[in-house]
């Protein structure tokens, strides 16, 4: 581990010495209006170069790390003529520059907009890329999950209420093999207290979607597809605080905030959120008979009684932004936690007989990162980031009730004496330390010619004990280490008059595991090493046919590793498997993007993106009962489509549908994957427990000037469809099994009123209006009808 920590400290202070050795210019100054009023959101850029600002809400900009020279400043903004102003930049000289925008005749036929947003840059990618501004989403009660849920080609496939275990599946990939980033930094080990399905849209101001090949700067053992969340950096004083309140007794807090000063670019963030639920939706029992160990014939509803939650997160940064030396040097902390009633054993088929009472578990988590960033080094050709992130958790599982409950919360004393309400009595505490880094670095070899390397490691180790369990005692008592690390080199040229964009790239993955094999009871105990190494390469390529039309085309032999859910299980429903194999896929994507505007009033985007995912040793997990485990599956092949649709009319009018097919087909004859094996008696069957066919069709209209100059109000409809699918092997399932998750198709109804030009918002939310009975991953049942409504208050600097 102190080899990565050298190189990766070395590698800072010698991208921060090259900076030190080139005398650099900056340009700053104001943007305003012939009457002088300032003009916020005003783009500037040096022609020739990647170079440039936003000017901020009070019209100045500032531009830093330029090489000395003669530039032309290109200045565009929505309603304003496009300017453009000479300007010398001596070395070591800070230029100010006042402009004056005349603004935009509004008898004009139509509105040239110039420049493109970060998101339309991103879109535009060679990569298979999807990205979500969230700024539509941060007025409702919703989370990451429900966002993502929208996308095409993404599934959300969640066992219950807020809080509840979830799996996510990009494109025919699911779990863990789709890599999950905040900021470029993986989530996979902030653990249960800081997911997806609890971190709420207030906090982010994107989400980065890579179906199939994953850019090396998102440095990770991901399969085949990636999702990183954008939090909100712009260089402005804000305070964003939000409170909403649902059924299941629901509550959901966030307060987030920046301090900015401009001259010292001293820069202080907090992100912070509570969320808690009842989670006491009804749902429908075959209720048991004790006496005659019988279900029911007809179902009976009950509501649940253990299954509440609860979790919080605050997240404390401070440093230097914008800045000559840093476009961002900060050092943060964090600490979040949740806890968790569980209501039944998570893996469990369908709703359990039995429910439980009195099982817990709850996680609790330090996490401290520092962060650097800085664009134009090494005249103005090479850009750095990079990351340090430490992270210390604990892990609490207690089963130690004797009773048993039914589902109208009544209990009997002392049934099960010598075990828990799932398997053995477990007092299960696990410790886990990660240390996590990543460099990147992008260098401008010539113009349309760039190189980048990026080299990420994490180091774990983890140790537990459990005083009623001797297994898990045993199997824990000594430290467990994983090592991971990826180092990539990726060239990205730009040819026919830029028309054409290619990246190729190549990754080195090692892996290193060092832990303890245990039998059954415990006495046994068996030391056990894997070290591997693997070599996968890829290209992303793109070609703009004519403006608003462009194409798609990338590959990728990728790898993944096992995490340590998969390799240790969870403590109670999961049962550690440490002979897991790594994942090996060859993903391959085809992709249109087509933006077709035929008046000032109609614009029509339309995405859509064919894939193959041929993967040997795919890890699924085997379910017997109320437990399961991580198994390889020799070979799956995934194919599909998924497409994207958006109409809009005035910015009044938007339809949006979605839609995505995949086939997911076990493409193994041999059970361990070679002839002379038993024959896999599932060859060609589809995988199960996951949908192949699922989409959304939304409509939204928004009004403005309902009640003042300064108000909006906008009211959607969505429409959510998943086709019935397999929760078991269809060669198993018919129908006294019933081994099929019905068709889902659910409504929902947001409403948003703004004020004062989004200072004030307050929504509501309904979902599934029409109260469908809705099951889910392993035909679990989820909530039925449910209501939030929300508030929100956003102030920034300029604002009393």
């Amino acid at each position: 581990m102190s080899r990565y920590c050298l190189f990766f400290i070395s590698f800072w202070l010698l991208g921060s010495f090259s900076y030190s050795q080139k005398k650099l210019a900056s340009l700053s100054g104001k943007v305003v209006q012939n009457d002088g009023n300032p003009v916020p959101g005003v783009t500037l850029l040096l022609e020739g170069t990647s170079i440039g600002a936003v000017a901020d809400i009070e019209g100045t900009y500032e531009i830093v790390g330029i090489a000395p020279g003669t530039y032309t400043i290109a200045i565009s903004g929505i309603g304003y003529k496009k300017t453009f102003r000479r300007v010398d930049l001596p070395s070591s000289l800070q230029v100010k520059l006042n402009i004056v925008l005349e603004v935009q005749a509004k008898e004009l036929d139509e509105l040239v907009v110039y420049g493109k947003s970060e998101a339309t840059e991103m879109r535009e990618k060679a990569y298979a890329i999807q990205v979500v501004e969230a700024k539509e989403f941060k007025n409702i009660s919703t989370d990451v999950n429900q966002i993502l849920n929208k996308v095409s080609g993404v599934n959300i496939r969640q066992d219950g209420g807020l809080g509840s275990a979830f799996s996510l599946s990009l494109n025919g990939l699911t779990g863990n093999q789709v890599k999950t980033f905040i900021d470029g930094i993986p989530m996979d080990y902030f653990g249960s207290s800081l997911t997806l399905n609890n971190f709420p849209a207030n906090i982010i101001s994107g989400i980065e979607i890579y179906k199939g090949v994953v850019p090396i700067h998102l440095s990770s053992d991901a399969l085949g597809g990636a999702i990183n969340i954008i939090t909100d950096k712009r260089p402005m004083s804000y305070i964003d605080a939000s409170y909403s309140h649902g059924s299941f007794n629901t509550h959901r807090g966030a307060i987030n905030g920046q301090l900015y000063n401009k001259k010292s670019g001293a820069t202080f963030r907090l992100k912070s959120f509570y969320n808690y639920s009842d989670n006491d939706y009804k749902i429908d029992v075959n209720l048991l008979d004790v006496e005659t160990g019988k279900l029911s014939d007809e179902t009976t509803e009950v509501r649940r009684f253990h299954d509440s939650y609860e979790s919080r997160m605050v997240w404390m940064e401070g440093g230097i932004t914008h800045k000559r030396f840093a476009d961002e040097l900060m050092v943060g902390i964090m600490y979040s936690d949740n806890f968790n009633d569980l209501q039944q054993p998570p893996q469990a088929l369908g709703t359990t007989a039995i429910p439980l009472g009195e099982v817990i578990q709850e996680e609790a988590k330090w996490i401290t990162n520092l962060s650097y960033q800085k664009k134009g080094l090494i005249g103005g050709k090479m850009n750095v980031s990079s990351f340090l992130v430490y992270v210390n958790s604990q892990f609490n599982l207690k089963d130690t009730s004797s009773h048993r409950y039914d589902w109208m919360g009544n209990r009997e004393e002392n049934v099960h004496t010598t075990t828990g309400e799932v398997e053995r009595k477990t007092l299960f505490q696990l410790d886990r330390s990660n240390l996590l880094g990543n460099i990147n670095t992008e260098y401008e070899i010539l113009p349309n010619h760039n190189v980048s390397a990026n080299l990420s490691f994490n180091s774990m180790t983890l140790e537990g004990t459990d005083e009623l369990h001797a297994q898990k005692n045993t199997q824990f008592s000594k430290p467990s280490t994983v090592n991971k690390s990826v180092a990539g080199l990726a060239y990205t040229t730009k040819l026919l008059s830029s028309k054409l964009h290619t990246t190729v790239f190549g990754k080195w993955y090692q892996f290193g595991l060092n832990t303890t094999e245990t039998d059954y009871s415990g006495t046994e105990e068996i030391d056990f090493t894997s070290n591997a190494s693997e070599l996968g390469y890829g290209f992303a390529s793109t070609y703009f046919v004519r403006p608003g039309f462009q194409l798609k085309a990338s590959f990728e032999s990728a790898y993944r590793f096992p995490e340590t859910e998969e390799l240790f299980g969870n403590g109670i429903s999961i049962l550690p498997n440490i002979f897991l194999e790594p994942e090996k896929s060859k993903n391959y994507n085809l992709g249109l993007r087509y933006n077709f505007k035929p008046t000032k009033n109609n614009n029509l985007q339309t995405d859509i993106n064919l894939f193959l995912r041929d993967s040997e040793d795919f890890m699924r997990t085997e379910t017997v009962g109320v437990r399961s485990t991580f198994e390889n599956q020799a070979s799956v092949l995934a194919t599909g489509v998924d497409m994207n649709i958006q109409y809009m009319l005035k910015n009044n009018l938007r339809f949006s549908l979605n839609g995505t097919y995949q086939d997911l087909r076990n493409n193994g004859k041999w059970v361990k994957g070679r002839e002379g094996s038993q024959p896999d008696p599932f060859y060609e069957d589809r995988i199960p427990n996951q949908p192949y066919l699922f989409g959304n069709l939304a409509a939204s209209y928004n009004f403005s000037e309902v009640f003042s100059a300064d108000d909006n109000f906008s009211i959607s409809a969505i429409q959510n469809y998943v086709h019935e699918f397999f929760f078991n092997w269809p060669s198993l399932a018919n129908s006294s099994t019933k081994a099929v998750i019905p068709t889902q198709f659910t409504s929902d109804l947001e409403l948003v009123y703004t004020k004062n030009n989004g200072k004030y918002n307050l929504s509501f939310t309904a979902a599934n209006i029409l109260n469908e009975r809705v099951f889910d991953n392993l035909n679990q049942q989820k909530p039925g009808r449910s209501f939030a409504i929300k508030a929100r208050i956003f102030l920034t600097q300029n604002l009393n």
